[in-house]
This record gives C-alpha cells, sequence and structure tokens, in this order.
C-alpha cells in the first residue's frame, strides 16, 4: 500500500470538514481503518486507487490513525485543528532562523508541539497537474525543526494557538523569488494570453536540461575563475569605507574579485568569550577569515552574515578578518545600516566594531555571471509543482505574501491575482479566504530614496480586495530600507491572525487600519481627511502625522504639515495654497508614516487627486 508523503505521524487534519485519505493497493482491495475508535472503510478501484472520507473528530489529538489493505500501516501523533497553506515568495518562506537575532530569547524557550508544519518539496512542473509531493514530513515547532517554520507561518499560527488552544498546521509551499505567473494555472496562463511563449518552451523537450546544463557549467567556471584568482598578485591595492553600496564610487561598474582586510585588537580576557563576526549582508558572495583560519561563506546577497568563531582563532592583541569578494553583477558592497563588528558573549556585552576603513586588493575583473534561469519562476510551474499535490488536503484559509518579482507591472498583477485567486479557490474546490500581505517597505539601502514605485504597486495590491472574501494585511511600516526580508514577522503573524478571525472565525474584531472613506479641501488650503476602519480612534505615534504630502496645480508634490483633529487628517503646505491632491505613506519606504488607530493598525497608503 502507498499513502502520500502526507499521511505520516505528526500530521494535522482540518477539523469540521470531511478529511480523506487516499494511496494505492491492490486492485479492488477491501479497505479498513480507525482513527481513535472511529472505523471507516471502503474499496480500491480497478487500478489500485482509493480515496475514503475520514470520520470526524473534535479539535485535539493526539490521535492514532490506522489502515489495513494489503498491509496494515499506523499513523500517530495525529492532530485535529486548524490548517492554513501559506503561500508566495521568500518572505513568506523566510525560516525563523533568520529572525533570530530580533527574537533570540523568545526562540531559545520555545516549544510549541501542537504548532505544526509540512514543507512541500520545491519543485516545477509544466506538463500536467502532479498528483502527489515527492517528499516531506511533518515537523512540530520546537527544538531544531522550529528554525525552519516559516516566520510569518510560525508567528500567525502561534498568535491563533494561544488564543483558541487548538493545534495549528501550517502547508508551507512558498518558494523565494516567485512572481505570481509561477502561482497560476495553465488555463489562466492562456486566458490572460502574457506569458503562453514561456509555458510553450518549458514544454518543449530537452528545452529545461539545455538551459540548465548550460547554466551549470557556466556558473560554475566563473566561480572556479574567481576562487583561484585569490592565488595570484592582486592588480591594485587601496583603502576603502564600509559599509556602503558602491553605486557612485570606482567600482561602481566592477564585477570579479577583491579581497579586504581590517584589523581588530583583542584584550587577553575578551578571549574567553564567546564570539562571532557579524558581517551585515554583502552583494554579493563572501568568503570570509580571521587570522588566516576560514570562518565561513554565503554564496548570494540576501542572507546576513553572522558567523560563529571557533575557539583558539583569536588572539591577544591584533587579528585581521580577511574578506574574499565576489561580486556578479550590478553594484558590489556592504548593505549600510547594518552591523558590522565582532560581538563577544552570550548576552553580546562587547561588541568590536568593523566599520571604517578597510584595505582593498583588487584581484580580478571578470564579465557579469548573468542570473540563472529558475524555472519555479516561470508560468504555472508552482501552481503544477506544488500546490496541486496538496489539493486534497482541507484548509481554514489562503495564506499568501508575495508581490516584490512583480513591481515593475503593477496593472498586470491586479488581473494575475484575480486569475491566481480564483485558481486557488478551483484547485482545492473551498471558497475560503484569502489573505494577503501588502508589501512591506524597502528601499535597496537609500534611506533618503524618494521612488514611489512600490508605492503604485502597492495600490495595485489594495484592488484584489474586490474579489470576494479577501483580506489584505497592511505592512510598509514593518519594513525595512536595508533589507528586503524585514526580520518583524511577529507583528506581521499577528495582524494575519485578525483578518483569519474576522473572515474565517467571523469574529467581531476590528483588523485593519484606517482608510480613505472622504476627502474635502477647506479654506486657506487646508485638506480634510476622513477614515473608516479607524476602530476606536486615531492615533499618531509622534508630534505629527509624517508622510503626508500635497500637490499643487503643477502636479508637483510638497511635504505637508498634518495632524489630527478628532477622528480626522487635516493637512496643509506654505507651498500649496490650492491643493490638487494628497498623498500618505507614497514612498518605497516610508519609514516616517506614523498614523494608526488605537488596535495598533497602520492607516493604508493613499494618494488621491482632483481636479
Amino acid at each position: 500500500m502507498q499513502l502520500s508523503f502526507l499521511f505520516s505521524d505528526g500530521m494535522v487534519l482540518q477539523r469540521g470538514k470531511t478529511n480523506i485519505i487516499w494511496g494505492n493497493t491492490k486492485p479492488n482491495q477491501n479497505i479498513e481503518g480507525t482513527l481513535e475508535e472511529k472505523t471507516f472503510g471502503g474499496m480500491a478501484d480497478a487500478n489500485g486507487y482509493f480515496e475514503i472520507d475520514l470520520p470526524d473528530l473534535p479539535a485535539g489529538g493526539p490521535y492514532t490513525l490506522t489502515i489495513t489493505a494489503d498491509e496494515t500501516r499506523s499513523i500517530k501523533d495525529v492532530m485535529v485543528g486548524d490548517v492554513f497553506l501559506l503561500s508566495g515568495q521568500s518572505n513568506m518562506e523566510l525560516p525563523l532562523i533568520r529572525t533570530r537575532e530580533l527574537f533570540r530569547e523568545e526562540l531559545a524557550s520555545t516549544s510549541e508541539p501542537d504548532i505544526r508544519m509540512f514543507e512541500v518539496p520545491k519543485e516545477y512542473e509544466f506538463l500536467e497537474e502532479r498528483q502527489e509531493v515527492t517528499g516531506g514530513r511533518w515537523m512540530k515547532a520546537m527544538g531544531d525543526d522550529l528554525y525552519g517554520f516559516s516566520a510569518a507561518g510560525y508567528f500567525t499560527a502561534k498568535d491563533l494557538k494561544d488564543r483558541y488552544k487548538i493545534p495549528i498546521g501550517l502547508m508551507q509551499t512558498a518558494v523565494g523569488g516567485t512572481p505570481a505567473k509561477s502561482w497560476c494555472s495553465e488555463a489562466a496562463i492562456r486566458k490572460m494570453g502574457y506569458y503562453t511563449d514561456e509555458l510553450e518552451l518549458c514544454k518543449k523537450p530537452g528545452y529545461i536540461k539545455e538551459v540548465e546544463a548550460f547554466e551549470q557549467a557556466r556558473e560554475q567556471a566563473w566561480y572556479q575563475e574567481a576562487k583561484e584568482s585569490f592565488d595570484g598578485m592582486p592588480l591594485k591595492k587601496g583603502t576603502i569605507q564600509i559599509p556602503g553600496i558602491w553605486c557612485e564610487n570606482e567600482f561602481a561598474n566592477f564585477h570579479g574579485t577583491m579581497r579586504l582586510t581590517k584589523q581588530f585588537y583583542m584584550k587577553k580576557e575578551e578571549l574567553k568569550i564567546p564570539a562571532e563576526i557579524l558581517l551585515g549582508t554583502i552583494n554579493d558572495a563572501d568568503v570570509v577569515y580571521i587570522n588566516g583560519i576560514y570562518i565561513g561563506e554565503t554564496g548570494y546577497k540576501y542572507p546576513p552574515r553572522i558567523y560563529s568563531i571557533p575557539d583558539g582563532v583569536l588572539k591577544e592583541g591584533w587579528n585581521t578578518v580577511e574578506i574574499h569578494l565576489s561580486i556578479y553583477r550590478e553594484h558590489g558592497g556592504f548593505m549600510p545600516g547594518k552591523q558590522y563588528c565582532i560581538r563577544l558573549g552570550k548576552q553580546y556585552e562587547v561588541y568590536i566594531g568593523l566599520g571604517g576603513e578597510w584595505e582593498y586588493e583588487l584581484m580580478k575583473p571578470m564579465k557579469v555571471l548573468e542570473n540563472s534561469t529558475f524555472f519555479t519562476y516561470y508560468p504555472a510551474a508552482l501552481y503544477n509543482g506544488m500546490l496541486s499535490p496538496v489539493r486534497k488536503w482541507k484548509y481554514t484559509a489562503f495564506l499568501y505574501y508575495q508581490g516584490e518579482s512583480n513591481t515593475i507591472l503593477p496593472e498586470r498583477y491586479v488581473e494575475e491575482m484575480e486569475a491566481l485567486i480564483g485558481g486557488f479557490r478551483n484547485l482545492f474546490q473551498q471558497e475560503l479566504p484569502f489573505i494577503y500581505v501588502q508589501l512591506a517597505g524597502f528601499s535597496d539601502g537609500r534611506e533618503e530614496n524618494q521612488s514611489t514605485e512600490w508605492a503604485v504597486f502597492r495600490a495595485a495590491q489594495e484592488k484584489s480586495l474586490a474579489v470576494d472574501q479577501t483580506a489584505m494585511v497592511v505592512a510598509y511600516d514593518l519594513g525595512e530600507y536595508n533589507d528586503l526580508h524585514p526580520l518583524d514577522k511577529k507583528t506581521l503573524g499577528h495582524r494575519m491572525a485578525l483578518a483569519i478571525r474576522k473572515l474565517s472565525y467571523q469574529e467581531d474584531v476590528i483588523f485593519q487600519g484606517p482608510f480613505v472613506s472622504e476627502i474635502d479641501v477647506k479654506e486657506e488650503g487646508k485638506v480634510q481627511v476622513a477614515f473608516d476602519g479607524a476602530g476606536t480612534g486615531l492615533e499618531m505615534r509622534g508630534r505629527e502625522v509624517c508622510e503626508v504630502e500635497l500637490m499643487d496645480a503643477n502636479g508637483t508634490y510638497y511635504p505637508a504639515s498634518a495632524t489630527i483633529e478628532g477622528e480626522k487628517l487635516i493637512a496643509s503646505s506654505i507651498r500649496v495654497k490650492e491643493p490638487k491632491g494628497i498623498r500618505f505613506a507614497w514612498r518605497d519606504c516610508p519609514m516616517n508614516a506614523n498614523l494608526y488607530n488605537k488596535e495598533g493598525l497602520p492607516a493604508w497608503p493613499f494618494c488621491r487627486e482632483w481636479e
């Protein structure tokens, strides 16, 4: 008898719905089973396939499921509670280990055996909608497995589990970097018409293997050349300031390898203290040595560089850190606003700074290493490869965090999301709430960046609320200007849990922040904004409301003075006598936006213009 990998010890079944068990055995085989002393049964078809309803059980556990066909199988530690499908890209996938800097003490003491996650293998498919997962297991939020949990999923589950005292299951399908088209069905892709050429190309026999083989050879040759370059003589030497992204200095267009070194001083008494080196985030890849001893390495730019320093590496007096830096494409450098230091002690009692002047050796200029072709990013790839295999499981809601890979075409995204949501509901045959996250703030390390590309995209995301049974979780205030993957997934999880309580549990709960209901232009150029979603009242966190701008008759926006009067926002600007528009939090990363309701939920970003 063959059962899906989903049917394994520790699994979580959805309460209040008819769950099924499916698999393969001998043709026309009788099947009998028990789930916590309740019996079930059926018969396999002529091909040996069976699909049988399981008995209903109340939330709780652990239960044991036993099934007998041509053999007997027992699945232990079965829980019944609420199950959520997680999907999207890296900010949904991001594991708890990446948030440990913010939640170190909390996570160190966490043991939540009733929160469980199944991570669906990351596999693409273009020729069919796959029927089964090819591996995986149910993990508990405890021990070493804890740090592999989706951080956003875990904190959502924790919020719900603490409130309702029921088991929570997470079906994790998110894959970093994926655009919306990856999660759309082939039928939707063909109906929209944007990506049919890509789809047909991926169906072409041998095409994917040919591309993968070519790119693997290209990358390995680049990496080998880069590695060998550090055995040669430098082409140039000098000093450079770290941190900084090298957009405007002499290395703005440099791709290849560099050696960077810096000395730091250690006292004798500090050598007994556990130590680690923090190097922020780096564009693109690094190999780190201290006193000539290998410490650690990272092959791409996004993960934080936090490397433990083994005992015996550090010495009294001057020590040398050495970085072998590889710059693949775009701009190299070290992300501003991050920590660059030697950190000592379990409670971080001592910091030895590494920012400032470093010595560099230019080792070898190289051709740009082109981006690899990630077939997980292609149309219908993950709908077929990851969603379809878990379509028979039962869920409470769909949770979706995605969009960073779609920001350049916001209007198309509206259409794609409508198709995507419909595709989810059709595939799973469940008209479930679809709860999605509006993009958090990010400006690629530019603290004063005035770009509005992501603001426009957030407005496009808002339009998906036109689809029934959807909720948008506003998160711009949780962003970090210098990190595409902000750490505060706990607050995000709380906000997602609020939306679940409203849409899935039908609770009378305030689950969203203030959003514009009416705008009036008053005398002397003042603009008055009224809101819905203000909950028990508006709240500004500071002396005035920040990130408010008014537009003049020429279409130029200027910063405005804004405050709260009663339940309304009042804005004015000495540079705008006759306002023709107002906007709030209308930047890629509106770091200073500070308008909330008293429940702590941020006001939605908005831009309104008039004649």
